[in-house]
């Protein structure tokens, strides 16, 4: 017999007489627990029963180990023998040698007979002899009655089951119950949370509250762990305790002795966060150059409270930082989103480069801020000589270069011999400032806000106390539509009679301020009277909106009124020279910008001609590269025609210079793409071209109260954002061509072909027959 089989087969005898001296040691244990699952299924569980059957399963284990046998080491021998049935122990005779020399014949003859018969060797399965053991056959017993408990609780065999295995404390009281809810932080604004019994695991805002609640305790309240330290319990009634803890961090808290546990919960405190907040797009100048134009985007998981910009001066670090409020609109969950046009001319760091970043504040008082912006302000437009050094020397102390004792000198030195003709009162009131000026009084607010009133002063002239009426008649306006849209369903409704007051109020101040305007400057008095006229019905309308319920379009008309104000109570130039001087400067840099659009016009119609352009025979078109280079140069001397102009315009303190600068830009890249043959791109370009002069002229156009003048809906600047309109609208002029009138049937007509011809992806061939019919040079 192999070495190797003989070896198995005594590995599997040994496990099959271990696996039978387990099973009959098991016999008791096992008999403890059919008792226990007797005792169980028919409902007699409890800890009483759990406390028996574990003293008992333990007294069985106890006596299952002492009387334990391990198998000898030739009981495997003896066992593969009785198992394949071999007599006379041939396993035994395999390690004897033979006693007498010569014998080995004999010997090996018998070795072969003993191996043959190993060869069919085998192990059975374990067979305990459980009878010999159990003489009285209970184990049947117990089988039985196992079943029989099982089949008699039917449904409730589960539920017995599990009530019997659920240790219950022998100290629990019967009646005690156990409350525990978190409150968040007041400016959370959430609502108490409940901690069920089955939650182990808690998280909470910090600062939140947690309070517990005992009842049925009897005399004493249970003992209470949170964090490692004793938590004191007051009562509030016979039996009842409560008890409150602040949390400031994670945490575990403990109900309970370890032998009594009555609850322990992991209670996770999570910090909260501040807002996050970015600029949806880079802020810059409004066309009309008087406003900055904001949008901006964020998420905040605790609210906003408030929104605002802070504006930095690049080119001064020690300079004192400028902020700006911003409408909090409601948020969509935790996303937010808004947009906003800001008059920062009274900033004192109007005119400069500065970086702006945006702050929001949530509930909990956390700021979240965005990655700064640059850009330039808008400076307002001076003309009075005095009001311009009043501006300096506010910028000056913005800047904190030079220092208040150079600012009070040349302070005093204006209040003795002002460059510009003062009002009486605003003389006065200049050399008064200019005295209380010092090194360290006013403080700088004071100080800034009573130089922009000088400046103010000092620029509207005799004109000044007027604005500040039709101000106030703006704002008590602005004020109480206000109210109404923010409570449409309170029922407090503005009085027929209080409305009329305030339209009237407001119809005298704008009267009172057009008197005290000089003739030169009032401007076009048909447009102020339906200027009043278009505000009036305006504000009905919104009323009427409101009782109507139509909030919606209440807000949007609301926020046309606040335009309409806000250029209304825009400050005039209030000196007859400058106001003629600012007038002709505005009218020439509207016929230069007129000009150069017209040019720019025609050549974006020669270079579609080129496009177009067939070739000899009737063939397919030819790249259009040859003879582009005489466009390029044209549309070189369109761009240096622009460049002029906008150096004019800058001098002259005139707006609309920003898109004036992407123009330029557009113009460039069309002269780079006519020089390498690109026509589609040179069309792009040319497009973005008329399309920023458009908007200046817009920006001219707003700033008078006007239309522009040659300019308006040319091409691909047909849905650029323009100028604002007289009464809040956008400009929605159109472009002066040749000499047809602006309202002719004919000039009509080209002006819907040019709208046309530039829609985006319209076919080549509906490109060449506008061209047919729009005609050429």
């Amino acid at each position: 017999m192999p070495a190797t089989r003989l070896a198995r087969l005594r590995r599997r005898a040994r496990r099959v007489l271990v696996i039978e001296a387990v099973a009959l040691a098991a016999m008791l244990p096992a008999g403890v627990i059919a008792i226990f699952l007797i005792v169980g299924l028919a409902g007699f569980g409890g800890w009483r029963a759990d406390l028996a059957a574990l003293i008992g399963l333990g007294l069985a284990l106890r006596h299952a180990i002492t009387h334990y046998r391990p198998p000898a080491p030739e009981a495997a021998d003896r066992r593969i023998e009785r198992d394949s049935h071999l007599p006379h122990r041939p396993l035994a005779a395999l390690g004897d040698e033979p006693a007498l020399a010569g014998a080995a014949p004999l010997w090996e003859a018998h070795r072969a007979r003993t191996d043959r018969a190993l060869a069919t060797a085998r192990v059975g399965l374990p067979r305990p002899d459980f009878a010999a053991h159990d003489p009285f056959a209970l184990r049947f017993l117990l089988l039985l009655g196992v079943i029989a408990a099982w089949i008699a609780a039917g449904s409730q065999a589960g539920s017995r089951l599990a009530a019997s295995v659920e240790f219950t404390s022998p100290f629990a009281r019967p009646g005690l119950a156990v409350q525990a809810w978190i409150t968040p932080p007041r400016w959370a604004g959430a609502t108490p949370r409940l901690i069920g019994a089955g939650t182990d695991k808690v998280t909470a805002l910090a600062g939140s509250t947690l309070a517990i609640i005992v009842t049925g305790a009897g005399n004493a309240a249970p003992a209470a762990w949170i964090g490692g330290k004793a938590l004191g319990f007051a009562g509030i009634g016979t039996g009842s305790f409560r008890a409150q803890q602040t949390l400031d961090r994670s945490t575990t808290l403990s109900i309970g002795p370890f032998w009594n546990r009555i609850a322990r919960k992991t209670i996770t405190v999570i910090a909260p966060t501040p807002p996050r907040i970015g600029f949806a797009a880079p802020p810059a100048p409004t066309p009309a150059a008087r406003r900055v134009g904001l949008a901006w985007r964020g998420s905040s998981r605790y609210g906003l409270t408030r929104l605002g910009l802070m504006l930095r001066p690049v080119e001064a670090p020690g300079g004192v930082a400028d902020r700006a409020a911003l409408p909090v609109a409601k948020p969509q969950g935790e996303d937010f989103a808004g947009s906003a046009r800001l008059d920062l001319l009274a900033s004192p760091l109007a005119g400069m480069k500065v970086a702006a970043t945006l702050e929001a504040v949530n509930r909990d008082g956390q700021t979240g801020s965005s990655a700064p912006a640059q850009l330039i302000l808008p400076a307002p437009a001076l003309h009075d000589p005095t009001a311009r050094a009043l501006e300096a020397i506010r910028q000056a102390l913005e800047r904190g270069t030079p220092g208040r004792a150079a600012l009070g000198a040349r302070l005093r030195s204006l209040a003795a011999a002002p460059p510009g003709k003062l009002t009486p009162e605003t003389r006065a009131a200049l050399a008064r400032f200019a005295a209380g000026f010092g090194p360290k009084t006013p403080d700088y607010a004071q100080a800034e806000a009573g130089l922009w009133t000088l400046v103010q002063r000092a620029e509207l002239g005799t004109a000044y106390e007027a604005t500040r009426q039709l101000d106030a008649a703006a704002q008590a306006l602005r004020h109480e539509l206000s109210r109404e849209l923010s409570h449409p369903m309170s029922g407090q409704k503005t009085a027929p009679s209080r409305f009329r007051q305030l339209m009237q109020r407001l119809d005298r101040a704008m009267q009172a301020r057009q008197d005290a305007t000089p003739r030169s400057a009032r401007g076009d008095q048909a447009q102020q009277a339906a200027q009043r006229a278009a505000i009036d019905r305006l504000a009905h309308q919104i009323r009427q909106e409101l009782a109507s319920g139509q909030t919606a379009q209440a807000e949007r008309d609301m926020a046309r009124l606040r335009q309409m104000l806000n250029r209304l109570t825009a400050p005039q130039a209030s000196g007859s020279a400058a106001a003629q001087q600012q007038q002709q400067q505005r009218q020439a840099a509207a016929r230069r910008l007129a000009a150069i659009m017209r040019g720019e016009a025609k050549l974006m119609d020669r270079t579609a001609r080129r496009d177009a352009m067939p070739a000899p025979g009737g063939q397919p078109a030819l790249p259009a590269q040859p003879g582009a280079a005489g466009l390029a140069q044209s549309q070189e001397g369109l761009r240096s025609q622009l460049a002029a102009a906008a150096r004019a315009m800058q001098g002259a303190g005139l707006p609309g210079q920003s898109t004036l600068g992407q123009g330029e830009l557009a113009m460039t890249a069309a002269r780079n793409a006519l020089g390498t043959g690109d026509i589609p791109a040179a069309l792009s370009g040319e497009r973005q071209a008329i399309a920023a002069l458009q908007q200046a002229a817009g920006a001219l156009a707003a700033m008078a109260g006007q239309s522009p003048a040659g300019g308006g809906q040319v091409a691909a600047g047909q849905n650029a954002a323009g100028g604002e309109g007289a009464f809040g609208n956008q400009n929605a002029s159109d472009v002066s061509l040749g000499k047809a009138g602006q309202h002719s049937t004919a000039r009509q007509i080209e002006n819907a072909l040019i709208r046309r011809d530039q829609t985006p992806d319209l076919p080549a061939e509906a490109h060449r027959y506008y061209g047919r019919l729009l005609g050429g040079e």
